[in-house]
């Protein structure tokens, strides 16, 4: 399989794009909805930390999506960066 020549996009960015952009919502609003401390949004957010499954089952009941559409996210990312650092 071809691997992908640009960064596939973070789960982060499409939060911030396509969901909390639009909805008007601050990172300390959304982390306050998502029931997560701001400080783990914001790690998020700056690809600190990956996605979990449990903050991908927030977004899911948040959002209206599921949930494996943040972890297939969160892993297409992370297998792009591994196959860079291997290169």
């Amino acid at each position: 399989m071809k691997m992908m020549q640009r960064e596939p996009t973070h789960p982060s960015l499409f939060l911030e794009e396509d969901y909390l952009k639009p909805l008007g919502l601050s990172h300390d609003k959304a982390a306050t909805l998502l029931g997560i401390e701001e400080v783990t949004l914001e790690a998020f957010v700056h690809k600190e930390l990956p996605v979990s499954k449990e903050l991908a089952i927030r977004l899911e009941h948040l959002f209206k999506t599921e949930w494996e559409f943040w972890m297939n996210a969160q892993r297409t990312y992370d297998r792009w960066i591994e196959n860079q650092r291997q290169s």
